[in-house]
């Protein structure tokens, strides 16, 4: 499997550091910061907030 490119992931799992790709996004919003959001990691399968 190839490299990802940082233009198809969120981020990284805050817990096992796993990339995130864009297309398990749950829920994506603004706030006064930016834009934030949650997602399904898909090595520790839980639903975090990519770093």
């Amino acid at each position: 499997m190839g490299a990802v490119s940082s233009d198809h992931t969120l981020g990284r799992c805050p817990d096992c550091k796993t990339e995130i790709p864009l297309g398990l996004v749950i829920i994506e919003y603004e706030t006064d910061a930016g834009r934030e959001s949650y997602a399904e990691c898909p090595g520790c399968r839980e639903v975090v907030h990519p770093i």
